[in-house]
């Protein structure tokens, strides 16, 4: 029987950890009635929540009028100094982009897959994975978190700590597994005196390269030459920030680049701040990423939240060109050229896959007849991740760059407000989502899509490139096999759209608005 308060990961699905984010804001008597409203609305786990008018300005009057009585929320203060006091520490591991450490620390682990990858075999050794957005972790506790059927934890070093001075390297992810007993280290704790994570089970301990710095069982001689065994240390993966998530080459060897390189070339260069949006969905990468290539259906999956119906149009859309390599000169492995109209305007834009796990739309709204002036942009990047069969993860990444109405209204609203519409704009689409890939899959795999889908018209060219690429590649996703073996649907449909579990759980601006 588990005790309360540790979760088990399940095997087939997303595994996260709820964050216990503690606050102490004082809250006036209006503040507690805007925060028990949203919490109510936060917590609804019934329809699929279609957006409507009154229900949004609703959220958003009670916002203001809160804000207007005078309630602040209070954000935790900078962590304080910490100082080292860990005595009889052996020299840190060698440095993981070192091929030679990396080559030892995998030779004494093989990391057990806790569900089946849906990734390309060739992929971890080629790209490095996004993680999770910095934007929503709690800094003050390891976090659980699930990547292509890898268990991991992602935790950060106080920043007093960081030898190298920048807080971005101030954090890690391991395997979430302590090599003393096997113990989840996502259940415990970052030690305050040494600034190192520390098994709950054992209290050993860990600095941030994975070398075991501590093990309060045996004699400090003793301790010495066990932590001298490359065996004492945890599996750490090398790890990177950059569009303020954290990003993990999952691969057993040296690093390729950076993962701030994709933005080479397109306006994720423009700027190095990001406000962020993850979810947790109950469908696929394959089923993810290709719901995002299609353009037509957004009149009427979202009907009411971006556009009307009546906005549907004929979709012109080129035929797109794929790499089966990322081309160091174009920059993508898939492109591809349409126009069609939405939000009462017709928009031209241009697609980019720039790894497997991200792409961007660069293109413009046209103005209504009568109108002059600079044409409003229309763009979106977002991080699509494979969890396990049947799971997800998107993380959409907004630059801080807007501009005009919009660009305003962002400034304004708090993240958690925002990641309110966020909510209802995937919840749209969700159930959609979920049961198309079951069916796609009744007694054939994902492979044989084109036995299935009829696509006539050129608005789906992009499903056709998609899926062709991810064949290509090999992508156990939708290969016959484990890796395309989905679970059983959930028993309901408010567990099917349960926010709470695909987002607030794991989002520290939402949970500290609904405790």
């Amino acid at each position: 029987m588990e005790s309360p308060g540790i979760q088990v990961p399940a095997a087939a699905g997303p595994s996260f950890k709820p964050w216990r984010h503690d606050t102490s804001s004082r809250r006036s008597v209006l503040a507690t009635s805007a925060s028990r409203t949203f919490a109510s609305t936060l917590r609804h786990q019934g329809t699929t929540a279609r957006s409507d008018a009154a229900s949004t300005a609703l959220l958003t009057a009670v916002y203001i009028f809160s804000r207007r009585a005078g309630r602040a929320q209070q954000r935790r203060g900078p962590i304080g100094a910490i100082r080292a006091t860990a005595q009889n520490v052996l020299p840190t591991m060698p440095e993981l982009d070192d091929p030679e450490a990396v080559e030892s620390r995998m030779r004494y682990f093989e990391i057990p897959q806790a569900a089946p990858a849906g990734s390309a075999p060739s992929w971890r050794n080629e790209h490095w994975f996004p993680v999770a957005s910095l934007g929503e972790l709690d800094p003050l506790r390891p976090t659980a978190v699930r990547i292509d059927g890898l268990d991991l934890v992602v935790w950060r070093k106080p920043s007093s700590e960081n030898t190298a001075g920048s807080d971005e390297d101030c954090w890690s992810v391991f395997a979430n597994s302590c090599p003393h007993r096997l113990a989840p280290l996502s259940e415990g704790r970052i030690e305050a005196k040494t600034g190192c994570l520390q098994c709950a089970y054992h209290g050993w301990e860990f600095d941030g390269k994975g070398a075991c710095t501590r093990i309060p069982q045996v004699t400090q001689a003793e301790s010495q030459r066990m932590r001298a065994n490359p065996r004492s240390g945890a599996v750490a993966f090398p790890t990177q920030v950059a569009f303020n998530c954290i990003w993990a080459w999952l691969g057993d060897g040296t690093p390729k680049g950076s993962p701030k390189d994709l933005a080479r070339g397109n306006y994720l260069s423009e700027t190095d701040s990001f406000s962020t949006y993850t979810r947790d969905v109950p469908y696929g990468y394959d089923s993810l990423l290709e719901n995002f290539v299609d353009v037509s259906h957004i009149p009427f999956a979202h009907h009411g939240l971006q556009g009307t119906r009546d906005d549907a149009r004929p979709v012109v859309m080129t035929v797109p060109k794929v790499n089966r390599v990322q081309d160091e000169n174009s920059g993508y492995l898939m492109n591809f050229h349409f126009e069609d109209h939405t939000t009462g305007r017709d928009r031209k834009s241009d697609f980019f896959l720039l790894s497997p796990f991200l792409f961007v739309y660069n293109g413009e709204f046209e103005n209504k007849e009568g109108e002059s002036g600079e044409k409003r942009r229309f763009r979106l990047s977002i991080c699509c991740v494979p969890v396990s069969p049947g799971h997800s993860r998107m993380i959409i990444l907004n630059p801080r760059t807007r501009s005009g109405l919009m660009g305003s209204l962002f400034s304004v609203l708090p993240t958690w407000l925002i990641h309110i519409f966020s909510n209802r704009f995937i919840d749209s689409d969700l159930a959609f989502l979920h049961y198309q890939e079951r069916i796609l899959r009744r007694g054939r795999s994902a492979e044989d899509w084109n036995k299935s889908y009829f696509m006539p018209g050129q608005s789906d060219r992009s499903i056709s490139a998609w899926r062709k690429w991810l064949s290509s590649e090999g992508a156990r996703c939708v290969l016959p096999g484990p890796g395309s073996d989905l679970p059983p649907s959930p028993s309901s449909r408010e567990e099917l759209l349960n926010r709470y579990k695909q987002h607030t759980s794991h989002c520290v601006h939402c949970q500290e608005q609904s405790a």
